[in-house]
């Protein structure tokens, strides 16, 4: 495969550059290291109380590495060299790693190559050796006067700043010398991972876009002359946004370099490219495929291998992959539809519930259509007044009284009549428009409770599902309250509806729920025991109530493994003082199983199924008056 070996060769010279400067480096350093050191008479004994103030070097990092690189700021061409090439931030931060290992009382020549690779980063970028002379000064001034601020809490004071000074020195000497000793190597090995750079992904490794094009581009183009069969496999992590927002960017990059791994280990034996195109998704081009069954095998073992837990912050969260694959030249003779095509039997697999692959077939073209029809008029859908609310009562089962109201959004599309969300909310969360959609529904909701309430109707809450958007939203407690506020319903008569996974960082879910809590907003935890959360967070967080999942419902009448699951919810809610709603009632033998275990509100069918808002009152608040 000729891309698979242009990117081998381009490995295999960034390494043979690499070892022949390392070489070089080595034996430069042997002489010249021990020579520098001798001449400035930088001793073991320097090295030993250099360390001790490695703490204070590590704890006001920011403060010495700013002043190292305060003589840039201030001279305006210098400036612009750093501004068109990179960040001062991201210069910084190199440095302060370096500055850290660099008073941990210990040269040797690792050390000096990674001192080395910073220089040579300076110098490709156009800075000249002589601004080192400014920079220099200014760290060992800042340096020298955080050691004299700490001079009664330092052991051994003046001989510490002797060593730094020392130290300074020897490290100014070392990279001058470098700019000119090592000229020849940086160029070699800066060329090198330039052009290695170009092509992969900075933080996985892995080939990125422009190597995955240009690879696909050549594939398509050798095995275009005999048509031999290749795939090509488009992977996206399902539920990773989650992640990512939930627990921040920094957990977010463990998490794809962890995912990037997994999925290294399931391509090991076949012939494989796998890159990242950016974010959470992974292509493949898979050479060794005369028929379908060893791509399907590959397939099957990276929705395995991605579906395994990942254990971070004492908790496992759980992913899932939804993989689409396109077959050359059956499904595509030129890289455009290859991709497309690929991209749409991914899509599939998530509509169908994620955590699978598919192949593509003439048929999800019929589908994209319709996708992005009602991707379309859902846009507009809003405006137009097309949505609506419908409301399920919620029932005590002693008297029948109705304790609450769940409120369900509906799309009266103009061409395809009433669509239920399971339709169009996933097409929202995909495309960003479920903001709005929420908002939307949490304010009819809440104004139609309060003319109830006005109107003489029993003084119940409404229940609303709060999306994961609009739950991790910065200003989530003046968004409810300026709701609240806008149509004068009290906080006491909103409960959202919350799930299991939006609570992945429970220092951040903890704050927004007893926020809510101390405003008088009811939580509820909805799909009770789908997820994959901590029991733990029953203590942690402010729950008044939870929701009994419709799947440990249907079949709780035949399987003692959902009435085992079922009663021991119940319990559980009792003992911490909880109530417990069970949904998805149909029959009279699930309503009396429920009761016999002691679970006192239901919502299902069996009941009434969502109604309008005129129904509901036809129906419920009219004859409760009546009585």
């Amino acid at each position: 495969m000729e891309g698979m070996e242009h990117f081998n060769h381009t490995t295999d010279a960034i390494h043979n550059n690499k070892s022949a400067g390392i070489e070089r480096q080595s034996a430069w350093e042997n002489s010249e290291l021990q020579l520098q050191m001798r001449m400035i008479n930088l001793t073991d004994e320097d090295m030993r109380l250099i360390s001790l103030f490695r703490p204070v070097v590590a704890s006001r990092i920011e403060q010495i590495t700013a002043s190292f690189y305060e003589s840039i700021l201030q001279v305006g061409k210098l400036n612009e060299i750093i501004t068109k090439h990179t960040t001062v931030d991201r210069l910084r931060q190199t440095l302060s790693n370096h500055l850290v290992e660099m008073f941990s009382g210990q040269i040797d020549d690792a050390f000096i190559q990674k001192r080395m690779k910073i220089a040579l980063v300076h110098q490709k970028i156009g800075l000249p050796p002589k601004w080192y002379m400014g920079s220099f000064q200014n760290l060992q001034n800042t340096l020298l006067r955080i050691a004299n601020e700490m001079r009664n809490e330092l052991p051994e004071h003046e001989e510490i700043i002797q060593a730094i000074t020392k130290l300074l020195s020897f490290e100014q000497q070392l990279v001058l010398e470098a700019y000119d000793e090592k000229n020849r190597m940086v160029e070699l090995e800066a060329k090198a991972i330039i052009e290695h750079q170009a092509m992969h992904d900075e933080l996985t490794g892995l080939p990125n876009r422009r190597m995955f094009h240009k690879v696909l581009q050549e594939t398509i183009a050798r095995r275009g002359h005999e048509k031999a069969r290749f795939a090509v496999m488009m992977l996206d992590i399902d539920r990773f946004k989650m992640i990512n927002d939930s627990l921040g960017h920094t957990y977010g990059d463990q998490f794809l370099q962890e995912m990037s791994r997994r999925i290294l280990e399931c391509t090991d034996g076949y012939q494989v490219m796998v890159a990242r195109m950016g974010g959470d998704e992974f292509t493949l081009i898979c050479e060794e495929c005369p028929d379908s069954g060893s791509i399907t095998q590959l397939a099957e073992s990276l929705v395995k291998a991605i579906e395994v837990p990942y254990h971070l912050q004492h908790n496992d969260y759980y992913v899932s992959a939804s993989i689409g694959i396109a077959l050359y030249p059956e499904h595509g003779e030129n890289e455009e539809q290859l991709l497309k095509n690929a991209d749409k039997a991914m899509y599939e697999v998530k509509k169908n519930g994620k955590n699978g692959f598919c192949y593509f077939s003439n048929e999800l073209d019929e589908n994209l259509l319709v996708k992005i029809e009602l991707e379309r008029d859902l846009r507009k859908a809003v405006q137009r007044h097309e949505l609506e609310l419908y409301y399920q009562p919620q029932i005590r089962t002693g008297n029948n009284d109705m304790v609450g109201v769940e409120a369900l959004v509906r799309w009266n599309h103009p061409t395809k009549g009433t669509l239920s969300p399971g339709i169009f909310i996933p097409i929202a969360e995909e495309t960003g428009l479920i903001h709005e959609i929420g908002t939307w529904t949490l304010r009819e909701a809440c104004s139609q409770m309060r003319k109830w309430h006005l109107a003489g109707g029993p003084l119940i809450p409404v229940s609303v599902n709060l999306s994961s958007h609009q739950f991790h939203q910065p200003n989530l407690i003046e968004y409810i309250r300026g709701i609240l506020e806008e149509t004068g319903l009290e906080p006491e008569y909103l409960e959202l509806e919350i799930t299991e996974s939006m609570m992945m960082d429970a220092t951040v879910s903890t704050e927004i729920l007893q926020q809510l809590n101390e405003f008088g907003v009811k939580i509820s935890l909805d799909d009770f025991g789908t997820g994959y959360s901590s029991l733990s967070y029953l203590k942690q967080f402010p729950i008044h109530r939870l929701k009994i999942d419709r799947s440990f419902i249907t079949d709780i009448t035949d399987n003692t493994s959902d009435q085992a699951i079922v009663a021991t919810i119940i319990s559980m809610a009792k003992h911490l003082n909880m109530d417990v709603i069970a949904e998805g009632i149909e029959t009279k033998d699930q309503l009396e199983f429920l009761t016999q275990n002691a679970c006192q509100e239901i919502q299902g069918y069996y009941f009434s199924k969502p109604l309008p808002a005129l129904q509901v009152e036809e129906s419920f608040f009219i004859p409760q008056r009546i009585k």
